[in-house]
């Protein structure tokens, strides 16, 4: 049996990262691979989730005490007979388990970037972060036998540009199953109706509550649309650190009414029906799958310019610089808020983020080329 550890993964239900690595544990897993995961805090429903396919929850240290978690992979690759291991990474400072696995000479070490920058509020401690990732990712790329991004951002980001222009890096992105989020009438009318929104022009987001997710901003276009269109509801679908803010936020500008928080939801592709456009002003992403899903379900979609290109796989999808200002977006949104949901179709070109095509494409991760 063929031996995977994967890393790192937080708890099932928080960002792009987590969604991602259990599609691809449900796409590949298979009773001739053993994949077990990584974690800096054991969450026990995952830990069962992971359970049914026969993969093992490991709990370790985090970066905040590099030479012990150094310490525990090691040791976990030594007991358990690595053959690979697949690391996770949003910026090159995630480099301690890498180095581990070199140490320990398992044969295929693979370094997957999911990010663009580094996701901190706090704009000094952000620079340092950067700083550190400028010094980390002259290293990190030495640790790894193949890499992949979730965009040549992404690749960018983590790795020398002469790794990222070889045959080494593949970009590889999660895909989606596009008939689950596929515009449907009846059930666009039951979210309305739940929501009590039946009447009004819904602009909707969904991502954490994290800087990098930009939500001040997305706020702030909201308040020059509603003085535009006073029937506009905002819908924000998820949960974090920043939540606390943006409803302060929305009580200063008195739209407490016209905003809807639903926190985190398992149903992010009903709610996305109930939607008329979809706004993702990041500052960066790595690619945004979330994206990819509201351009499925036949939104029209504005994305800020630190989203990658790759993520515009429908003609009903623009980007946006940051520097125009949220009333050049309130007035961008509002001028394309008519359009027909029924005929916003996938480019044929982008078919490749279907999930029925991503098995493939998953499987080429755990094996060499020459692997049947």
């Amino acid at each position: 049996m063929k031996k995977v550890l994967v890393g790192f993964i937080m708890d099932g239900t928080g960002g792009g990262i987590d969604r991602y690595l259990l599609n691809f544990l449900e796409t590949v897993g298979s009773r001739e691979l053993q994949i077990d995961f990584l974690t800096n805090q054991t969450d026990e429903r995952l830990a069962q989730r992971l359970k049914k396919h026969g993969s093992s929850l490991y709990e370790i240290a985090s970066l905040h005490h590099p030479f012990r978690q150094y310490s525990e992979v090691c040791c976990l690759i030594r007991e358990n007979h690595y053959d690979t291991v697949y690391l996770n990474i949003s910026t090159a400072i995630d480099c301690v388990a890498a180095f581990a696995a070199k140490k320990c000479r398992v044969e295929r070490r693979v370094l997957h970037c999911h990010a663009s920058g580094n996701d901190c509020a706090n704009s000094l401690k952000r620079i340092i972060f950067n700083s550190i990732h400028r010094i980390c990712r002259l290293f990190l790329y030495r640790t790894g036998t193949e890499f992949y991004g979730a965009s040549r951002l992404a690749g960018e980001w983590a790795f020398p540009k002469k790794v990222v222009e070889s045959e080494l890096f593949h970009v590889v992105v999660s895909g989606i199953d596009t008939r689950k989020y596929a515009f449907n009438q009846n059930i666009r009318e039951q979210v309305r109706e739940e929501l009590h929104i039946e009447d009004s022009f819904v602009v909707g987001h969904a991502g954490t509550f994290t800087y990098v997710k930009n939500h001040e901003f997305l706020v702030d276009v909201f308040c020059e649309i509603h003085k535009r269109d006073s029937r506009a509801v905002l819908l924000l679908i998820g949960a974090g650190e920043e939540l606390e803010n943006i409803k302060h936020k929305v009580r200063q500008y008195g739209l407490e009414k016209s905003v809807r928080m639903t926190g985190w939801r398992n149903d992010v592709d009903r709610l996305l029906q109930g939607m008329d456009f979809f706004v993702l002003p990041s500052h960066f992403e790595g690619l945004s799958i979330i994206s990819l899903e509201a351009q499925a379900a036949g939104l029209c979609c504005v994305l800020s310019s630190g989203v990658p290109e790759e993520a515009k796989i429908s003609r009903e999808c623009y980007h946006l610089p940051l520097k125009a200002g949220a009333d050049k977006w309130a007035e961008f949104i509002l001028a394309h808020r008519e359009y027909d949901r029924n005929n916003v179709e996938i480019d044929s070109d982008s078919s490749l983020f279907d999930i029925k095509a991503q098995k493939a494409v998953l499987r080429g991760i755990l094996y060499p080329k020459d692997t049947p």
